[in-house]
């Protein structure tokens, strides 16, 4: 298409396409053929939404759930991955077949596009938080620090600043510099390509020489196992202290209490304060501050470096307890305590000697490291209610497992821009800076539905199907797997509060190999950066890319413009993101942003897998329209993912209302 307007006098045949413009008509082009030809073209999409993938959901929410609950809930992830995968084929179908990405796919559904701008406006909302900025600052704050972040203060360049808002600064800096690749150079996709090819061979490479050597066979099979234990959840014990990390409850009375806590050499870090389940830490009332000394006292009192002590109530209400050493292949138990109800203790010095209605419990509790695996269902059944566990933080980690959010739209974007199907006709968006002059139809373009192009369109079917499961679903398991195990082989049962959880890693491999320290250090910190800081970038194209396409296609005066002006549209959303995100990052704590931005997630996912299963069906032909089972994976993963967000909905307006 010429830098020109399209003439309103366009004698190309066209079909209709629903609210909007009709669809001029081509022929389908060729599928890649086989061989390593084929596989090197599946280095697109795939790779960078899996580059994506590898970010906050795997970096953050990961471990943040396996140091709390192990690898219990890792089928959580599964049922996210695999749903999503399901969603990506529909929306990559509706690009195949017209060259446009799905969200003007969903403009041309009625009611109409002014309605569906008003819902996706809404929607995304979830999209807009930059918190992969906010936490790629803290590695880097820890690696000018040499600890994590805490309530310490330090001198740059002559002012005295917090480590807190030196995390801050940070994210500002790198919120701005992640502008920077997509202004320069060719098509903002070709861009997005190279980094998180760049990012994937790094990051993958580190975490796999990582596991390899530095993980214990037990932990890598407890995660590979973690994604197929559907149904199960984990029951923590009450009290469980190992090395530096407590998490003690005190009963007195009516009143139960619960701290939870890391020590640091600057001191304990507190993630923890719960009075009868209710934290209590944010907003600790003057009556209740003895009480939180005298825990916090008491809890450190009982820290033994490398040693382990848990105690929880069995189900006939005896006190079961347990100690012993801590090593590389988990818990070595040396003795063990059964208060019975009528107050009589016995203790037993090895598990064979445990009378046998206590001795399955205390197995699970050393096996699991302090964790009990029971069944989801039977609880719910039970109970009329689900298990006491952190929901906000576990549903922010299915929202992020995978992509999430309105980013899986993204994948018909990135199919058209790498000309796969009939996006070859339409075109993609151009840099700012250095770009080509490359063209972005106003309109997408169809093909007539004939035996040639129906050969060729089940080629191109298999084609997204080898790339979404050979490439991001693997991905996106293997960069959730690797993380986990390393959480869990050197964080397990760890303080996540506030910023440290992107951090924490290192500085556990750093604790555990001092000789190597520094080494580790530095290396597992820079794998967080590169892990986050990337996604960053990602996120500003797919908001900027998303409502260009909308605009672009959707506005009458935009129509006027020539298809290489599209570049103007793009740069100006991204301004707009740009000041909002700074906005955001000096209001909200980094660990917060993330929660809101996953939570709201779910919702968004939810809605627009739905939209992409409509539109299909009604804008496709019939010979071209999705199989029976892909259309029931994708109506599960609306229905899923929408449904899980209700479970959270209280907290995440009492988030928002932190400003």
């Amino acid at each position: 298409m010429s830098d020109e307007a399209a003439s309103p006098h366009d004698s190309r045949p066209t079909v209709p396409g629903g609210r909007l413009a009709p669809w001029h008509v081509g022929q389908l082009p060729p599928p890649p053929g086989g061989g390593w030809r084929l596989w090197v073209g599946l280095l697109g999409p795939g790779v960078v939404l899996a580059g994506t993938s590898i970010g906050s959901g795997e970096w953050l929410f990961g471990p943040a759930v396996s140091a709390q609950y192990g690898a219990t809930l890792l089928w959580l992830a599964s049922i996210s991955i695999i749903l999503q995968v399901f969603c990506n084929l529909m929306m990559m179908r509706y690009t195949l077949y017209c060259g446009e990405p799905i969200i003007v796919g969903g403009l041309r559904t009625n009611p109409g596009p002014m309605f569906w701008i008003g819902i996706y406006a809404i929607l995304d909302i979830a999209s807009i938080w930059p918190y992969n900025a906010s936490n790629a600052a803290v590695p880097l704050a820890a690696a000018v620090l040499g600890h994590l972040p805490g309530e310490g203060s330090l001198h740059v360049a002559g002012t005295l600043l917090t480590e807190a808002q030196l995390v801050r600064a940070l994210g500002f800096l790198i919120f701005v510099l992640c502008f920077v690749p997509l202004i320069f150079g060719g098509t903002v996709y070709r861009m997005l390509e190279k980094i998180m090819s760049f990012k994937l061979v790094l990051v993958l490479g580190y975490l796999s020489f990582m596991t390899v050597f530095m993980v214990s066979p037990s932990v890598g099979w407890e995660v590979f196992t973690g994604f197929f234990r559907f149904g199960n959840y984990p029951q923590r014990a009450d009290t469980i202290v190992v090395d530096r990390h407590f998490a003690l409850t005190v009963r007195e009375g009516d009143d139960t209490y619960l701290i939870k806590g890391t020590k640091e050499p600057t001191g304990p870090i507190i993630g923890e304060f719960r009075v009868n389940n209710v934290n209590r830490l944010k907003n600790l009332p003057e009556e209740l501050k003895p009480k939180f000394d005298d825990l916090k006292d008491r809890a450190q009192r009982m820290l033994k470096a490398r040693e382990f002590f848990f105690e929880t109530r069995g189900e006939s209400g005896a006190k079961l307890s347990g100690r012993g050493a801590i090593d590389d292949e988990g818990w070595q138990p040396d003795e063990f305590s059964i208060t019975e109800p009528d107050g009589i203790t016995r203790t037993y010095q090895s598990l064979a000697a445990v009378p046998p209605e206590y001795r399955d419990v205390l197995t699970e509790l050393i096996e699991h490291q302090g964790v009990e695996h029971k069944s989801l269902w039977a609880y719910f059944w039970e109970h009329g209610r689900l298990p006491e566990l952190d929901w906000f933080m576990l549903v922010a980690f299915i929202a992020i497992a995978g992509s999430g959010g309105l980013a899986n739209t993204l994948f018909s974007n990135y199919t058209r821009d790498k000309g796969w199907g009939m996006g070859a006709h339409v075109g993609a968006i151009p840099s700012a800076i250095g770009g080509l002059p490359i063209s972005l139809s106003h309109v997408g373009e169809v093909f007539p539905i004939d035996a040639p192009n129906l050969s060729r369109w089940r080629g191109w079917i298999r084609h997204i199907v080898r790339d979404q499961t050979a490439v991001w679903m693997m991905a996106s398991f293997i960069g959730m797997a690797l993380p986990c195990m390393l959480s869990l082989q050197f964080i397990r049962n760890a303080t996540v509060a506030g910023d440290r959880v992107a951090a924490m890693t290192a500085e556990g491999i750093a604790q555990r190999y001092p000789e190597y320290g520094n080494l580790f250090w530095v290396l597992t910190l820079l794998c967080g950066f590169l892990v986050l800081a990337p996604g960053q970038i990602s996120v500003g194209d797919q908001i900027a890319r998303r409502w260009t396409d909308i605009f672009w296609t959707a506005s009458s005066r935009l129509q006027r413009l020539g298809g290489t002006r599209v570049k103007y549209v793009y740069y100006s959303i991204l301004s707009i993101y740009a000041v909002w995100g700074l906005f955001v990052l000096w209001r909200l704590p980094a660990l917060d942003i993330a929660k809101i931005g996953a939570v709201l997630g779910n919702v968004a996912l939810g809605f627009s897998a739905l939209h992409a299963l409509y539109a299909n069906r009604v804008l496709l032909p019939k010979p071209l329209q999705p199989h029976w089972l892909l259309q029931i994976g994708v109506l599960l993963c609306g229905v899923f993912f929408i449904g899980i967000s209700m479970i959270v909905m209280a907290d995440v307006l009492a988030t928002i209302n932190l400003f």
